[in-house]
Formats: C-alpha cells, structure tokens, sequence
C-alpha cells in the first residue's frame, strides 16, 4: 500500500474498499466503514424455562406460510402445532391424529401442502395445510429425519437409520444416482440434517461434527466447521450465511456459505436448536425441539464479540528524503452521529514501523476465549479506546496498522475512515531553537506538543473551513441565515431550503440589477412566481412641435431649396402628444395662472414637459397568476421592496378578456358571437368593455345565421 494524494497524509479506506487490508471478524458496511461481522440478535427476551430445556435426541421440524402462519412440530408429543399469522395463537393442526414421533416439515405454498417426516412411522406424509386432509405418502424409509427442497423443486430426505440422503424430483420420482455418487465419495458417516441454498446442499453429519456441501448430482464440493461444532442440528440457508444450531454448545453459529469461513455465534442465544427457518421478514426462527413456541432472531442486527483489522506494508511516498519519513500520527475517524464508542465495545490500534517490507508483523490470530490476538512483540499496543495516537520515532520506509474491535453483541465499534500523517509540521517550529535541538527528552517534547495540537485540531479544522461558510451551496443550513445577512437578504419563512440557498447565490447579481425593469421582472418571477409586463410611459413620450427650417441651400447644394430639421417625426395624433405645459414653467401673459404656477431655475428648463409621465411605471400581470388574495399581496410586496423610493406603480391585473397585443385567443379567452350588451341610465357600464357603438350584431352559429342577410363577412 502506498501513498496516492502526493501530500504529508494518506488514507486507508478508499471509496469504501480498505484496499490492502485482511479482516478477520469483521467487515465492510453498506457505507463503507469497518465493524464486526453482523449476525441474528434475540428480539426481546426468551422464555425463562428455555434455558433449562435439555438437548432433544433428534431434528424437529419448522415451516412458515405466506400469511405468516408457522408451523412446528412436537416429536414428544406427536404432534403438529400452528401459530397463525393474524392473532398468534397456538393451536394443534386437525384432522392429524396418530402421527408417530413428527420431525422434518416441508411447506409447499403453490400446492398448499405441508410435508411430515413421521420417524416413527417410517414415512413422509403430505396433507393441506389448512385441514390435515390427507394428500399423499411417501414410503418406505428405515428413519427418517428431515427433508430439505431446492429451488428445481427437488426434495432432499435425511434418512438417518439408512446413513444416506435421498433426493426425489419434482414429480417424486426417486433419484438414485445422487445418493450413489455422494455414497462413493464417502465424505458422510451419520447424516443427520439437510439444507439447501446458492445452488448447493448443505448435510450435517453427527459423526464428524461438519458440514459437507454438494451438488444437485451428489458432488463434493467442500467441507468445513469441523473446528467449531460439536453437535450439530438444525440449519438455515438465509443469503450467502449458513446458520447451523450447536447443541454441545447450545448455541447457534453462522458459516459462508460460499467459503465456509466461520462468522460467529448469534448474539444473546442459549438453549437447544431442533430446526431453524427463516419467516420471511427480517427474522430467523428457533425451534427447540418442544412445545414451545420457537425463539425469532433478528437477522443482522447482532454482532461477534471480536475482530481484527491489519494492513499490509503502507509505504513512504517516493518523494520523500532519503526515502524515510517521520509517521507522526494515526487518526481513526468513528461514527460520525456518535460522539464516542458505544456501550460495551472497544477499539485498540496495534502499530509496527521498519525499513525492510519483509520484516512484517505476524498476522493476530483471534481467540473464542477472547485473548489478546496481536501476540508478535513487534505490534506496538497503542492506549485502549482512543482512536488518535501518536506514531513518532526515527525515519522509516514502512508502516503496519493493526486493530482489535470488541463489544458485548449489542453493538460494534465503527471506522469509517483511518489517516495516517507523517513528516508533519508540528508546533516545534514555533519554539525557540533552543528546543528543536536533538535529544534525549525531544520525543517526549513533540508526543507533548502533539497532545495540546491534538486538542486545537478541531478549531483549526474549523479555520479552515470558513469560506466553505461564504458558500451558499456548501454552508451549513444553520448558517444560511447568518449568510444572508452579510447581503441584507430576509430569508421568507416559507422559503425551502433550496429556495433560500438560490436567493443567497443571487443576491448579488439581483442588486447590480434593483431598481431596474429588468431587475423588477426577475425578482417577480423568482419571489412572487409571476410572468409580469413592465411598462414605463416616459419611453414613449414624444411631444409634437413644428419643424423650423435648418438652412437655405446654394452653389448647387438643395438647389436653393429649404431644408427643414426634425420634420418626419411631427405627425400630430400619430407620433406626437400635446404637452401638458410650457417647457419653461410660467410665463408672463401667457400660461402663468394665479395660485395654479411656479418658476423654474434654468437647470430645470422642460421638467413640466414631463411631469404626468415622468417616475411612473405599471405592472401588468395575468388574473391566472394570481389566483389567491395572498399572491396578489405578495406581488404588491415585491414591487414596493424593489422599485425606487421616488416611483408610482400601477398594478394591472389583466382580465380575460380581449386584448389585442396581450390575449386574444380565440375560444379562451376572447368569445366571437353574440350581441353587445346595452347601455342603461342608471348604470356606469364602461365602453369597449361588454358594450359597443351601433352595428350590426355578431352572428350566432345555429341561431339566426343566414350568410348575407343577418350576418355580414369582413
């Protein structure tokens, strides 16, 4: 392993993967961090009398229908008990009377049939689930004990007074070439339990205390916890974990199922295994062998007692001097909603530094009784429980980083990240030289100055930080208030926080723009959510005035013609407007009016030009766009926060009516047909508005339309 970033620091978990490194007890979570290896935990607490109950002297048998229903069997009692899915009681199924010694259960939902392995009887009898009406046996066997069924619909039987294992096809046709392939390879001494799952079968064999995995041809493919059960019974196929009962230990052990590598014991169980079942939701189920009913495990949210975690060489980066470095520290990054280790769980960093890659640690061995598993001296035991150590000693070319997890079952200790420093500048630099001197008390001097950087890390981290704080995309939801207030922003209170992010982003590029048309039309369609129309009168001013000739053309030029100036934009009534008073205020003896004018300063020469237009502006929007009372509000609020202080506005709610250049589309919002309505004394009814003058009046399609008589084209 080395390092990649080109900097004093490297990582050890990248992209989730902890490339280089050997778990042993452990493994990777869905988000990438280190913890121990998951497995099922008790929900609740057992029945008290469970842990008395002795180990049974054969596999029982368990099945659990769609609806939830469990079915288990009491080979004491010879007997078939069902829970049902809705209410849980417990009652015997019907119509099943003189069963001899029950085991093995087989459910087969499609057919609604509930096989029994009858070991007293010597036969496998098939009923209905629902009744106990009897469907069909299967015979003769010498003792059977439990059967199994694969994803092709083959039936795997265990019959323990022969030692074989049987398989039968979908149709119930005996094959015998599987037992006969599995009977020459003499890998099964007494079978005792079967499973099946990922496309193999799994045999317990009570001579051996193993598993044996084979095909669906009889094939040996593996064999394995021979080092960890002593009496199995009972197992389970759920994903790629094996769950197999100890009755010499009486507890319930977990294997891959692919490699067959040991995992661990299910957290907080005690007491006999018969048979296990997965229910279909989350959990796995243990019969004891009684009339009990069965104890329900909660998959994966238990965890092993220990693990261990060990890297391969991690080597000095090639720039560095003389190819050594100075590690200087190791940080492990916990569970970032945890502020320390939870309840009852450990967490122990293991280190080792040399100049030769051969020269690596022994891997730790793990111990069930719990010792300590880093046993090679070389392995250097860091403080237990602190998660950032100090490495320090003279230059190296290779690091080794070891970690031992513990807990009680409940939970587990978990990285999600480790970083290694080396070559670091520490707070030496800043003491007089006097103290960077090499000697003697120099280590304990810099593990001392590392303890109180240790402690200002997080400031600096937050240093740091800060411009992520003047980010609108990167601060944190807390600090956007905070961030807005830098640019006189008011977040609304029904702004998301999306919303509040964009408005900060914009803020800025909106001021350069306030107080303009342009500013106003966007601030309207960010805030108010509206399409607005605004217009200003003034720019469209122009006032009428004679033209007054430029000059008398000669030698040729205009052919002494007169040239007038500004004569083709003086078209009254088209072009121009009359303007409403003198360009220079009042004049004696013609347009000064008592009490009605004033003089004006030469610098204000042609303002009364300009005085009904001049500051004004409107804002037309559409009646669609606001459809409340609040939105129209919230339109007013807008405007008044971003026109200038010295300008009137007009709020024009457009209608829908006909409107040539703002809607007139025919059938939607403009209506063809029909007479005009008439003016009535009394009434104030606006002209052009549901009015008209005179005409003759609009044809109606069906009614009265007769093409040149009372209807007219063009």
């Amino acid at each position: 392993m080395t390092n990649q970033n080109g900097r004093n620091f490297t990582w050890l978990n990248r992209e989730g993967r902890w490339e280089g490194a050997f778990l042993d007890g452990l493994e990777i979570g869905p988000g990438g961090e280190l913890r121990l290896r998951a497995v099922p935990l008790v929900d609740g607490v057992p029945a008290p009398e469970i842990a008395a109950l002795p180990a049974p002297d054969g596999p029982a048998g368990i099945a659990v229908d769609r609806d939830g229903s469990v079915y288990f069997s009491d080979p004491q009692g010879n007997r078939v008990l069902r829970i049902d899915g809705c209410d849980r009681a417990i009652a015997s199924v019907p119509c099943l009377g003189g069963l001899k010694t029950p085991r093995g259960l087989l459910l087969e939902p499609q057919r609604g049939a509930l096989f029994i392995v009858e070991s007293g009887a010597g036969e496998i009898r098939a009923v209905r689930a629902a009744t106990g009406q009897s469907l069909e046996i299967w015979q003769p066997f010498a003792t059977p004990w439990m059967l199994a069924e694969d994803d092709a619909g083959n039936v795997y039987v265990v019959d323990y007074g022969n030692r074989s294992v049987q398989q039968f096809n979908a149709l119930g046709e005996l094959q015998a070439s599987f037992w006969k392939t599995l009977a020459a390879a003499k890998v099964l001494t007494q079978p005792s339990d079967v499973a099946t799952g990922q496309d193999r079968v799994f045999i317990a064999d009570r001579a051996s205390h193993s598993i044996a995995v084979v095909d669906r041809n009889g094939n040996p493919l593996a064999q394995f916890g021979a080092g960890q059960l002593q009496q199995p019974m009972g197992m389970a196929v759920v994903g790629n974990v094996l769950y197999v009962g100890d009755n010499g230990r009486r507890r319930l052990l977990a294997f891959d199922a692919m490699s067959g590598n040991y995992i661990g014991e299910a957290a907080r169980y005690q007491g006999p295994v018969a048979a296990l079942a997965p229910d279909g939701a989350g959990g796995l189920l243990v019969h004891t062998g009684s009339a009990l009913a069965p104890v329900r495990l909660l998959l994966d949210r238990g965890y092993v007692k220990q693990g261990v975690f060990w890297t391969a060489a991690i080597e000095a980066p090639p720039d560095a001097s003389a190819g050594k470095v100075v590690w200087h520290r190791l940080e492990a990054v916990l569970d970032a909603f945890a502020d320390a280790l939870p309840p009852d769980t450990h967490l122990q960093f293991f280190l080792y530094t040399s100049n030769n890659a051969a020269d690596a640690p022994a891997p730790p061995v793990l111990d069930a009784g719990g010792a300590m598993p880093f046993t090679d001296k070389k392995w250097r035991a860091q403080p237990p429980d602190v998660n950032d150590v100090y490495i320090g000693g003279a230059a190296t070319l290779y690091i080794w980083v070891g970690a031992w997890l513990s807990g009680g079952g409940d939970a587990t200790p978990s990285i999600e990240q480790i970083r290694v420093d080396f070559d670091h500048q520490t707070y030496l630099a800043n003491l007089p030289a006097i103290y960077q001197k090499p000697g003697a008390c120099q280590d304990f001097l810099l593990r001392l100055l590392s303890l109180f950087e240790s402690f200002n890390s997080e400031n600096e981290a937050a240093i740091g930080r800060l411009p992520s704080l003047f980010d609108p995309q990167a601060a944190p939801v807390d600090y956007l208030p905070w961030l807005a207030g830098w640019l006189a922003l008011r977040l609304e209170e029904g702004w998301d926080e999306a919303t509040a992010r964009r408005a900060i982003a914009q803020a800025f590029r909106r001021y350069a723009q306030r107080g303009t048309a342009v500013g106003l039309r966007n601030a309207l369609k960010e805030d108010a959510g509206v399409d607005a129309v605004i217009q200003e009168p003034i720019l469209h001013a122009a006032w009428w005035s004679l033209p007054v000739p430029q000059g008398t053309g000669c030698n040729g030029a205009g052919g002494g013609e007169t040239v007038w100036q500004a004569g083709e934009n003086s078209v009254l009534g088209y072009t121009t407007m009359l303007a409403p008073a003198q360009p220079q205020g009042a004049v004696v003896g013609a347009s000064a009016v008592l009490d009605q004018s004033h003089l004006l300063a030469e610098t204000d020469f042609g303002a009364p030009l300009f005085e009904d237009v001049a500051f004004q502006f409107s804002v037309q929007v559409y009646r669609g766009q606001l459809n409340c009372a609040a939105a129209e509000d919230r339109v007013r609020t807008v405007i008044e926060s971003e026109k200038p202080a010295h300008t009137i506005y007009h709020l024009c709610v457009l209608e829908p009516r006909m409107r040539v250049g703002f809607q007139a589309r025919v059938g939607i919002d403009t209506i063809v047909g029909g007479p005009p309505a008439g003016i009535r004394l009394g009434e104030t009814p606006e002209l052009g508005v549901g009015t008209a003058l005179g005409g003759q009046p609009a044809g109606r399609i069906g009614a009265q339309l007769q093409l040149g008589v009372t209807t007219l084209v063009g």
